[in-house]
């Protein structure tokens, strides 16, 4: 009888989504949740949360577009650059669907005035920033090692805070939109799984996954701990976590 065939990268797979998971079970945006359960935000509120999620979304497509543009022909099967386009497009429409409800719900009377107002404006001197750039520079990577780092790192996070808002934000609207947006999420991080597990075969291509994951998980968590404090009035959040990065990378 025939064994199955073992994947290259199904062990890193593994080890890096239990890494995530477990970085995910405590974010900063808990304190925004527990706020919101309380009674504790406003419309503002809600604007500032809606409006710096915007931004983040928005800025996906400088990173995507640099990635493509690093895609070399014939490298990876045509199933793969398919995979990033779908991300792409997944993360374009949630941006959509992010200032649609500013829009709905009357915080800003168009989307050019949601881009003038501080709540969608990109500041470059900000954890957002920071976080992009992070993104962007894995354009120095080949695309097995970005898929690793971003959909086996910060999307795991991403998916968390977004099942626990999905179950217990009391605003209806809020609610339903975040649950919307799991489905896609957890999509991207089985796209994740998909190209480690088949094209991450190097141990230096492994040890890569393994920093950069965990850089755009820590990157990750300091933008929420920026927007917590935003969308709470203070200036940050204390994080409930610590990730450790490998030496020579932080």
């Amino acid at each position: 009888m025939n064994q199955p065939t073992r994947l290259p990268g199904a062990a890193l797979a593994q080890e890096l989504t239990e890494a995530g998971r477990m970085d995910g079970a405590h974010t900063p945006f808990d304190l925004v949740l527990e706020a919101a359960r309380r009674g504790e935000l406003d419309e503002a509120a809600y604007y500032r949360l809606l409006g710096r999620l915007w931004v983040l979304k928005r800025l996906m497509y400088y990173v995507y577009g640099g990635w493509a543009q690093g895609l070399n022909v014939n490298e990876y099967p045509p199933s793969v650059d398919y995979l990033l386009s779908k991300q792409l497009y997944d993360d374009s429409t949630h941006e959509m669907v992010l200032v649609d409800e500013i829009l709905r719900r009357g915080l800003a009377p168009t989307q050019r005035a949601v881009f003038r107002h501080p709540n969608g404006r990109f500041v470059t001197a900000s954890r957002i920033g920071h976080f992009v750039f992070t993104l962007r520079a894995l354009a120095n990577y080949a695309h097995n090692i970005r898929m690793a780092a971003l959909n086996l790192g910060a999307k795991l996070v991403e998916l968390a805070w977004l099942e626990r808002f999905a179950a217990q934000f009391p605003d209806p609207a809020l609610r339903t939109l975040f649950d919307g947006l799991i489905a896609e999420t957890a999509s991207h991080v089985q796209m994740g799984r998909f190209v480690v597990e088949r094209f991450v075969e190097k141990p230096v291509d492994q040890e890569l996954c393994r920093r950069t994951a965990a850089i755009t998980r820590r990157d990750y968590l300091a933008v929420l701990d920026e927007i917590g404090g935003q969308v709470l009035g203070v200036e940050a959040v204390t994080p409930t976590g610590h990730i450790e990065i490998p030496r020579g990378l932080d």
